[in-house]
């Protein structure tokens, strides 16, 4: 399925493109075929708009989960909340989106699930060997990505644990 903005994917591949024009390492986002964009973008929307969000969504038939009415979080870089308007995806999703996307094109099957193996494994003394490199474990969405998310993600969701308070 081809990209379709609000549906499919949260940005387009302009977007994307302005985003890594000043953004460094992003040589794999710039040398992608524009089909590998936008299969990556809509990969990196799937997984990023899997989240717990703050709000609610605007209509029970939209496709994805932005935009969001009753949406506020705190910005502690401006000092105060931050009321989402119902008709607005956040930049920080469309940023998550693009980190993701990029994170795609540089992890090769990431998504594929293959069995990762050790050439030679010792017992005595405990030696590994992994000449062909295939078990480095690398995290699905990496925490780079799930930062600038991380206010609009309701509390107590996704590692980010619960808030308790002690009456002294």
């Amino acid at each position: 399925m081809a990209l379709v903005l609000n549906t499919n994917s949260y940005v387009t591949v302009a977007n994307a493109d302005d985003y890594f024009e000043t953004r460094i390492d992003s040589a794999n986002w710039d040398s992608a075929s524009n089909n590998d964009k936008e299969d990556a973008l809509v990969t990196a929307t799937q997984i990023i708009d899997n989240n717990p969000w703050i709000g609610s969504a605007v209509s029970s038939s939209q496709a994805l989960a932005w935009p969001r009415k009753n949406a506020r979080y705190y910005d502690p870089r401006m000092g105060q909340e931050i009321a989402i308007s119902d008709s607005t995806v956040p930049d920080l999703v469309k940023i998550g989106v693009y980190e993701q996307a990029l994170h795609l094109l540089n992890n090769e099957d990431l998504l594929a699930q293959t069995t990762q193996t050790y050439e030679s494994i010792s017992i005595g003394s405990i030696s590994l060997s992994d000449s062909n490199n295939d078990v480095t474990r690398i995290s699905i969405t990496p925490a780079f990505v799930i930062k600038p998310l991380r206010p609009l993600i309701r509390r107590g969701s996704f590692g980010m644990g619960s808030s308790w308070w002690r009456a002294n």
